[in-house]
């Protein structure tokens, strides 16, 4: 390795350290938002200072697949924006911030397990002061299996930092086999109520079992054919989960209604999909701009949700056919640089299906840091150390 190497490494770890104390202090913000609310905008810092690592290195390197997604996402925001709703407010928050999301992933930054490790414990720490400090009813996933009626309105906590990040941080952890955090993550995934994270975390461990004992995943270019398989798959289920809720519905003949099993946003996703299916063909190939599902979404509940709760369905309502077919396929792309990412991609594209993570910049910051961990493990560059992280058979 050059001396220009190694000093390169030291300034993208000093950058990445130093984007994971102000993600620490912004994460603070959405933990305990009527206190420290105002501080949670330093996490739309944390992207930029990962890219100025680019600037004060002599021989940066970069993800050629992330710029292309940059350079693709651009043109297709651009695009939808001239043809579609004029929504400005709607149009910037959204398209600002999944601009952030995958400027993070361009840059190939030098983290270490000891970033993600500290930036767990300290959520962690967050997350059990926020259970303790809130009132709440109890542990919300098993008052729902205690009802047996799939009713989503019960008193017990939900959180969606617990619940949206944990099944995250279990995945990457049980993958690596750090088993003592992947155990703290899997009780902090519970404890934050959300069925749809308990179904990730168990995507997420069947999808490595098989990355792991299929010798042919070790090319990246046969992990990038199964992978965009995957995320078709669920990308086709989600953008179809108000018809497939329906017909469970109607066959299981539940006593509770469909608006209290989806938490008020059957209204919205059927709407959504009235309009996809009656809209003009050009419209069907390009949507309606970023930040359109969003308008609609607030219009139809009285400003009761601003969001859909499907990140699939929003995908394909503001951005058409291609582009949802062009963001599947670069996230394929960014995401096939490992096994470990692969199995990332696909418990977060689960997760996509209910909620609306691909806005949650708080969400995405620590799976861009696994990404580039895990591709570094691969590659074989990383420096070995005494964590489960440092087996090579678990990259």
């Amino acid at each position: 390795m050059t001396d220009t190497s190694v000093a390169d490494q030291e300034v993208s770890r000093f950058m990445v350290s130093t984007a994971c104390v102000v993600y620490l202090f912004g994460y603070a913000g959405y933990c305990f938002s009527e206190t420290l609310g105002i501080i949670r905008y330093l996490v739309y810092a944390v992207p930029p200072i990962l890219v100025a690592s680019l600037i004060l290195q002599r021989a940066p390197k970069i993800n050629n697949f992330a710029r292309s997604y940059f350079l693709a996402y651009l043109s297709l925001g651009y695009v939808t924006y001239l043809i579609g709703i004029k929504n400005t407010a709607f149009f910037l928050n959204d398209f600002i911030i999944i601009v952030l999301v995958i400027v993070g992933f361009v840059p190939v930054i030098s983290v270490s397990f000891d970033h993600i490790r500290n930036v767990f414990f300290c959520s962690v720490a967050y997350f059990a002061l926020a259970y303790a400090l809130e009132g709440h009813g109890g542990v919300r996933l098993f008052q729902i299996l205690e009802s047996g009626t799939g009713s989503g309105l019960e008193d017990g906590f939900d959180n969606h930092q617990g619940g949206l990040v944990g099944p995250v941080y279990a995945v990457f952890f049980g993958a690596i086999g750090a088993k003592v955090p992947f155990i703290l993550a899997l009780v902090m995934s519970v404890l934050g109520g959300k069925r749809i994270g308990i179904v990730a975390i168990l995507v997420g461990l069947i999808a490595f079992w098989l990355f792991r004992r299929v010798t042919a995943l070790q090319e990246r270019r046969v992990r990038f054919i199964v992978l965009l398989a995957g995320l078709t798959a669920i990308n086709l289920t989600a953008s179809n989960l108000v018809s497939i809720f329906e017909y469970l519905h109607h066959n299981l003949e539940t006593s509770v209604s469909i608006e209290e099993i989806m938490l008020g946003r059957y209204a919205i996703g059927a709407e959504m999909t009235h309009v996809i299916e009656n809209r003009s063909l050009m419209q069907s190939l390009v949507g309606f701009g970023p930040g359109s599902a969003n308008a609609l979404a607030t219009l139809i509940s009285g400003g009761g949700l601003g969001e859909p709760h499907n990140d699939w369905l929003k995908i394909l309502y503001d951005y058409g056919m291609l582009g949802s077919i062009l963001i599947t396929v670069f996230l394929a792309l960014v995401f096939s640089s490992s096994r470990i990412a692969a199995v990332i991609a696909l418990t977060s594209a689960t997760i996509m299906a209910t909620d609306n993570v691909a806005i949650y910049l708080y969400y995405q910051i620590p799976i861009v840091l696994m990404v580039a961990y895990s591709a570094k493990r691969a590659s074989g560059t990383a420096e070995l150390d005494n964590t489960p992280a440092a087996r090579p058979i678990e990259v």
